[in-house]
């Protein structure tokens, strides 16, 4: 398999969006199903225990649209559980119910 960092999506064909495609419309791709059923046994075999592939639909230099592997993982040390703001005591005896 190749490097995680490049790794291309094979199978996965993404298009460029048609001029006259309304603005819902993101994009096209074409799926090959036995490229594609081999890349995700390959992967799957790289990546034991991973739920889901995020994949990068991009266009090479030739105008040609391919798809990478999306590797970014978040790192644990700076996704530390964010603390609730301390909270002032508020005075509600002032409240009428």
């Amino acid at each position: 398999m190749e490097n995680q960092d490049s790794m291309l999506v094979k199978g996965f064909y993404p298009k460029v969006k048609h001029a006259n495609a309304p603005d819902f419309v993101l994009g096209k791709a074409s799926i090959n199903l036995p490229q594609f059923a081999e890349f995700m046994r390959e992967f799957k075999a790289a990546n034991p225990g991973e739920d889901w592939v995020n994949i990068d639909c991009k266009l090479s230099r030739a105008g040609k649209g391919y798809a990478s592997v999306d590797t970014w993982k978040p790192d644990p040390e700076k996704v530390a559980a964010p603390s609730a703001p301390a909270m002032a005591p508020v005075d509600d005896s002032d409240l009428p119910f």
